[in-house]
C-alpha cells in the first residue's frame, strides 16, 4: 500500500512539473509575439510631402517581424526584421555599393554623386558615410531631370539621420510613385537587417529616419 502510494505522488507529481513546464513555454512564446508596433523599433507613422503613412499592423517575433503602412493617398509600405545566423550573412543582404565610375555630377550640401545610365533609367549615386544611395530616374520621366531627383534625396538625407546603430546600408529610391513597393532602405546591424520597402520614394526614407534605432 505504501509502494502505491509513493508511485502515485510521483505520477501526480511529474504531471504538476509538466503542465508547468508547458504553461512557462507558452508564456515564453506569447511574450516573444509581436502584436503592435509599439513592440518594435519601427515608427507609429511617418510624414513626408503630404503622404502620411500609419502603421495598421504588426506580426511575427521579436527576431524577426513585419510592420504594414497605409496612406490615404493609396501610398503603402513595409518595415521589416529579419534574423540571421551571422553577422557575415547578414552584411550580405545589404546591396551596398562602393565607389563607382562614371560622370560626375555637383549635389547640394557639397555632395558629389557618379551618373550612369542604362535600359531607359539614369541612376545618380552616391556614399554617405556607412550608407550607399542610389537615385533612379526613368528616362520617360518629364517631371525633372535626374539630378534635380538626387538633390532632393540628398536634401531629406541631410534634414534627418538615417538608423546610427546601422554597421552598413543601402538606399535606392525611384523618381516616380511606384505601383509596387520598389523603394528600399537596408540596413545592417550586428546579425539583424532592416528595411523599408515603399511606393513613394520621400515616404520610405522618412520611416527609416523615424525608425528607433
Amino acid at each position: 500500500m505504501q509502494r502505491k502510494t509513493k508511485i502515485i505522488t510521483t505520477v501526480t507529481t511529474a504531471l504538476a512539473l509538466l503542465a508547468l513546464g508547458s504553461g512557462t513555454a507558452l508564456q515564453i512564446h506569447a511574450a516573444n509575439d509581436v502584436s503592435s508596433v509599439g513592440q518594435t523599433t519601427a515608427p507609429a507613422k511617418a510624414t513626408a510631402d503630404g503622404t502620411k503613412l500609419q502603421a495598421d499592423s504588426a506580426s511575427g517575433t521579436k527576431q524577426n517581424y513585419r510592420v504594414n503602412y497605409t496612406a490615404t493617398n493609396s501610398q503603402s509600405a513595409t518595415y521589416q526584421k529579419t534574423t540571421y545566423g551571422s553577422t557575415s550573412t547578414a552584411k550580405d543582404q545589404v546591396d551596398y555599393v562602393g565607389k563607382s565610375n562614371g560622370a560626375s555630377v555637383k549635389l547640394n550640401n557639397g555632395t558629389t554623386a557618379v551618373v550612369q545610365g542604362t535600359m531607359g533609367h539614369t541612376y545618380v549615386h552616391w556614399n554617405k558615410g556607412d550608407w550607399s544611395v542610389t537615385a533612379v530616374t526613368s528616362n520617360a520621366d518629364a517631371t525633372g531631370t535626374p539630378t534635380q531627383f538626387a538633390k532632393q534625396v540628398n536634401q531629406q538625407l541631410n534634414q534627418a539621420s538615417l538608423p546610427k546603430k546601422a554597421d552598413t546600408g543601402a538606399i535606392t529610391v525611384y523618381s516616380q510613385d511606384e505601383d509596387n513597393e520598389t523603394n528600399s532602405v537596408t540596413w545592417q546591424d550586428g546579425k539583424q537587417v532592416y528595411k523599408v520597402s515603399g511606393t513613394a520614394a520621400d515616404a520610405t526614407v522618412k520611416v527609416a529616419q523615424n525608425a528607433d534605432n
